[in-house]
């Protein structure tokens, strides 16, 4: 074997096992993640201990540490994930969504807003939404993640849509952030403050229908 052939097969080497490694890491994460969310969801973030999240994740200490150096930065990426989530499993966030039109840009704000509903209604996020408002006073920190989190995330994939729209002449907005919160706080009432109260059953979001004439009235504001 030559030299070049040698230091080739050293740096597929090298590559293959960092790959590796970067898969185990993210698979421990992913565990960690897990048996912390099933903790907070029980116990509260403040009343999350350490000892608790570790036995939940399977995990140690030791090991929890190496990976989350504070239960902010574990929610943090807790919130995240479920974030990453929901950009993964919904076509509608797509950025690339066509807007060059007004019946493109309804239809890709109404597919938008249907699906962000469904996927939250019906995961983690109302139960942890409930966990953070409780414990924010004590903790301002986690509260203020929690808007930069799903609900900043999804204000800005409207903002982006919206800006695409202007640019090509669909809509005229002077001030884009309050129309982004205009659509989006609109919407958003029926799954946030209903369901963070809701004590009577699972959440559903609006129908299509409803968002459909949510839409169209923002449209009929911004053309």
């Amino acid at each position: 074997m030559t030299q070049n052939q040698t230091e080739q097969y050293s740096l597929k080497y090298e590559s293959g096992k960092m790959t590796q490694e970067s898969a185990r890491s993210e698979a421990k994460r992913a565990q960690i993640r897990h048996g912390a969310t099933r903790v907070f969801l029980a116990e509260g973030f403040a009343g999350a201990t350490t000892d608790a999240i570790a036995k939940a994740a399977g995990v140690s200490k030791q090991t929890l540490y190496v990976y989350y150096r504070s239960k902010e930065k574990l929610m943090i990426d807790v919130l995240g994930s479920l974030l990453s989530r929901l950009n993964r499993d919904h076509a509608a966030l797509d950025g690339d969504r066509p807007v060059d039109s007004l019946p493109q840009l309804r239809a890709t704000l109404v597919e938008l807003a249907s699906e962000v509903l469904e996927a939250i209604s019906g995961s983690d996020y109302l139960a942890l939404s409930r966990v953070i408002i409780a414990d924010s006073p004590r903790v301002p920190e986690i509260g203020r993640l929690w808007a930069q989190t799903i609900t900043g995330g999804i204000r800005l994939r409207v903002t982006e849509l919206l800006e695409r729209a202007r640019d090509a002449g669909v809509i005229v907005v002077d001030d884009m952030e309050a129309a982004t919160r205009l659509l989006t706080g609109g919407l958003l009432t029926y799954i946030l403050p209903d369901g963070i109260v809701a004590t009577d059953g699972p959440v559903t979001a609006p129908d299509r229908e409803r968002v459909e004439r949510i839409v169209d009235l923002f449209l009929r504001a911004t053309t």
